[in-house]
């Protein structure tokens, strides 16, 4: 009994804390100098450190660098932003496809929908390093970069559901699989430093949320995709 209540009084005084720190968080304007000032965890200050404060803060932080990286390219040709953003929706798709296949391979859980949300500051900030090289050249692509998509497909089209998430993974894999097959067909047409970048970003997630670390198969993986830093 007494160890039940002494583990009550730390929930309530985690609690205790949680609503102090939301009395804490500033009311003034997130701006997108502040905001690249302060960095995405800076921002929290702003947003509190709640699962939902921490994924406005990943989105304030995206759409701060989102702006810069496209004022910079429209201030050289318009025609850049919209080649950006085409990247950026088949970049985004990618790897918000194995955020929603994690959630029925690992049972679920919040913290993949918390995934989903704050993936967008890590497209954005891979995309405004991306965006230096843009108008992207015609090339041939890169053959160990159709590797790792191969790889990859092969490794989606493998995964198993755990619970009664049959058809919503066979969905997932069906999607999933489609995105990345249009990854193939775009960075084939482009110079192969290039094509190694977007595949390497893309497949990040593919060892730590679809296969475990330790797991041979990510391992083996896992070497496959350091060819694309070659």
């Amino acid at each position: 009994m007494k160890k039940r209540t002494a583990c009550l009084a730390a929930v309530f005084a985690v609690a205790g804390f949680v609503v102090a720190q939301d009395q804490d968080e500033k009311k003034e304007p997130v701006t997108i100098s502040k905001a690249l000032a302060v960095g995405e965890e800076g921002i929290t200050q702003y947003t509190g450190l709640s699962e939902v404060g921490q994924d406005e803060a990943a989105e304030l932080f995206a759409a701060a660098t989102r702006l810069t990286t496209e004022q910079t390219l429209g201030q050289k040709d318009l025609k850049l932003v919209l080649e950006l953003e085409n990247w950026r929706n088949l970049l985004s798709a990618c790897r918000r496809s194995i955020d929603s296949l994690a959630y029925f391979v690992n049972g679920g859980g919040t913290m993949y929908s918390h995934g989903e949300r704050r993936e967008v500051s890590a497209v954005e900030t891979f995309l405004a390093e991306f965006s230096k090289g843009l108008p992207i050249p015609d090339g041939k692509g890169d053959l160990n970069a159709d590797k790792v998509i191969d790889r990859t497909i092969a490794l989606l089209k493998s995964l198993k559901a755990t619970g009664d998430s049959k058809h919503d993974i066979s969905e997932g894999v069906k999607n999933a699989t489609a995105k990345f097959a249009d990854l193939k067909n775009s960075v084939g047409g482009i110079p192969p430093d290039q094509a190694k970048k977007l595949v390497m970003f893309a497949t990040d997630g593919i060892s730590g949320w679809l296969l475990d670390d330790d797991n041979a198969e990510a391992k083996k993986f896992d070497k496959l995709r350091e060819t694309l830093k070659k």
